[in-house]
C-alpha cells in the first residue's frame, strides 16, 4: 500500500467567506488520476491543510486509507482488482465526498473500450460546460486532454474555474492531461501549478510533463510539445525508446500519441514544423495508430504517410478560422476541417479503431474507422512503404447524418485515409537464390553450345 500526500503552498482565490475555524473547505475534487489495472490515485485540494480518510469499497471488501494533513492531497490506492468497479469516499473534518471508478483491464487484454479526447478549454465557461456535459453522457473509460486547460497557468482562479466545470466528470473518470503553452506560467515558462494539480505516471523523467501509460492493448505516449519550455532533443530520445519498446511488446496492438501542438493544421497557428521534422518521422517509422493534438481551436483530421492526425481544440476557447494562406504541407495533409466546439469519442475493439467528432448538441462531425494489423518492429528493421494504391480503401470516413455543412476542406482532399504501411518485408521465397543460380548455369551452357556450333561451321 502506498499513500502519497503532497503539501504545496498555492495561492488560491477565496470563494465564499468560510474561516479556518469552520474547518477546511474543498476547493477541487476529489478527482481521479493515474489509472492502472491494480491502482488509482485520488486527489483533492483544500483551502488549508487537513488529514483525510479514503474508504474504498469493491472486490475484496472495504478498505480505509489514511492521508496526512496537506492542502493538495494525493492518495494512491493499490492492491485493486483489474477491470473492476469500486466506490470511494473521502472524509475530511466530518465532511464526506463520494465517487466511483473502474480499474483498467490487464495490460495486453484484448477487450473493447472507449475514451474521450478534449482540449483548449480555457476561457468560455458556458461552452466548456456544454462540452463536458455532452462528454459525460458517453460514459467513457477515461479522459485524455490535449492541453491549454487555462489561459494563464499562474492564475489560480482559472485553475479553480477549470476544476469547477469538470468536477462531476473527473470525480468518476480518470483524466490524463498534456501540458499546453497556456498551462505554463511566468517568464520561466514553468508548469508548477500543472505539476501540483496532476499526478501522472512517473516514467518520463523528473519533469512530470511527458509520460506513458497502457490501457488494455494500447500504449499511450503523452508528450510535452512546447518548444521553448523543454529540450525536445531529450524528449525525442525518450520517445523513440518508448516506441521501440512498444513495437517489441506483443501485447501492444495500437500506439496513440497525445500532445498540444499539431504537426499539421490549416487553422490560425498552422502545423508545427519542428514536430514534423523531429517526431513525425518516428511516428511513421514505428507506425503509430493516431496522434491527438489541440492548440488550434477547431476540429481537423489529417493524414500523412499513413499516419492519422486529429486536432481537438474545441473545448471552450474562442474558435479559430481557417488560415487564409496555409502552408502547402498542411494543406496537402488536412482532409477535414470544422470550426466548432466539440470532443472526440475513440473506440478500440481488437484491430479496429473508430474516432468520432461530436458537437455539443450531440450531432456528429464525422466518424473515421480503420484497422491496424498487429506487427513487431525491431530497431533498424527493414520496412516496406506501401503505395497509395495498396493502402486505398482500408480506411472509411463518414459524415454524421445530422452534421451541418463544415468549412471547406482542402481542394481535392480525399474522404478516406491511408492504411498503415507494411512494417516488415515479406520473407524471400525458399530456394530463391538456388533458382537464380540454376538459371545462370543454364545460360552459360547455352552460350557455350553456341560457341561450339559456330566453331564446327568454320
Amino acid at each position: 500500500m502506498k499513500i502519497a500526500c503532497l503539501g504545496v503552498l498555492v495561492a488560491t482565490t477565496a470563494v465564499g467567506g468560510a474561516a479556518w475555524a469552520d474547518g477546511p473547505r474543498m476547493l477541487k475534487g476529489p478527482y481521479l488520476q493515474d489509472l492502472a489495472p491494480r491502482s488509482i490515485t485520488v486527489m483533492w485540494h483544500l483551502d488549508h491543510a487537513a488529514p483525510a480518510d479514503i474508504t474504498v469499497e469493491g472486490p475484496g471488501g472495504e478498505r480505509v486509507f489514511h492521508a496526512a494533513a496537506a492542502r493538495i492531497g494525493e492518495a494512491t490506492i493499490d492492491r485493486l482488482t483489474p477491470a473492476s468497479r469500486y466506490r470511494y469516499r473521502v472524509d475530511i473534518a466530518g465532511q464526506s465526498y463520494r465517487g466511483e471508478f473502474a480499474t483498467a483491464p490487464e495490460v495486453g487484454a484484448d477487450v473493447p473500450f472507449s475514451f474521450v479526447v478534449m482540449g483548449d478549454t480555457r476561457s468560455d465557461v458556458d461552452s466548456h460546460r456544454r462540452v463536458v456535459e455532452r462528454m459525460a453522457q458517453t460514459v467513457p473509460d477515461f479522459v485524455v486532454g490535449t492541453g491549454d486547460m487555462v489561459d494563464d497557468g499562474y492564475r489560480q482562479d482559472q485553475w479553480q474555474q477549470f476544476f469547477d466545470v469538470e468536477a462531476h466528470l473527473l470525480r468518476d473518470n480518470v483524466y490524463f492531461p498534456s501540458v499546453g503553452n497556456h498551462d505554463r506560467q511566468g517568464r520561466g515558462r514553468t508548469a508548477d501549478s500543472y505539476r501540483a494539480f496532476f499526478s501522472v505516471p512517473d516514467n518520463g523523467g523528473d519533469t512530470e510533463r511527458y509520460y506513458a501509460f497502457s490501457y488494455a492493448a494500447v500504449r499511450f505516449l503523452v508528450l510535452d510539445s512546447n518548444e521553448y519550455s523543454f529540450a525536445l532533443s531529450d524528449q525525442t530520445a525518450w520517445l523513440e525508446r518508448e516506441l521501440i519498446a512498444a513495437r517489441q511488446d506483443r501485447s501492444v496492438r495500437h500506439i496513440f500519441a497525445v500532445m498540444h501542438h499539431p504537426p499539421f493544421s490549416i487553422s490560425l497557428h498552422g502545423g508545427a514544423r519542428d514536430l514534423r521534422e523531429r517526431w513525425t518521422p518516428l511516428f511513421e517509422k514505428y507506425q503509430i495508430s493516431a496522434v491527438f493534438s489541440g492548440h488550434d481551436h477547431v476540429y481537423e483530421r489529417a493524414e500523412h504517410n499513413g499516419i492519422r492526425y486529429f486536432v481537438s481544440g474545441g473545448g471552450g476557447a474562442p474558435l479559430y478560422p481557417r488560415a487564409p494562406d496555409p502552408n502547402p504541407v498542411d494543406l496537402a495533409a488536412v482532409k477535414k476541417f470544422e470550426r466548432v466546439f466539440h470532443f472526440l469519442r475513440v473506440t478500440v475493439a481488437g484491430a479496429r479503431v473508430e474516432v468520432t467528432g461530436v458537437r455539443t448538441d450531440g450531432s456528429v462531425i464525422e466518424t473515421t474507422v480503420w484497422s491496424d494489423v498487429p506487427s513487431t518492429v525491431l530497431p533498424d528493421a527493414p520496412r516496406l512503404v506501401a503505395s497509395a494504391a495498396d493502402r486505398a480503401g482500408t480506411t472509411s470516413t463518414r459524415a454524421g447524418a445530422s452534421a451541418a455543412p463544415s468549412a471547406a476542406a482542402p481542394a481535392g482532399a480525399a474522404a478516406g485515409g491511408d492504411a498503415p504501411a507494411a512494417l516488415v518485408p515479406p520473407p524471400e521465397p525458399a530456394g530463391g537464390s538456388l533458382v537464380w543460380i540454376g538459371l545462370g548455369g543454364v545460360g552459360l551452357l547455352l552460350a557455350a553450345a553456341v560457341v561450339v556450333v559456330r566453331t564446327l561451321r568454320r
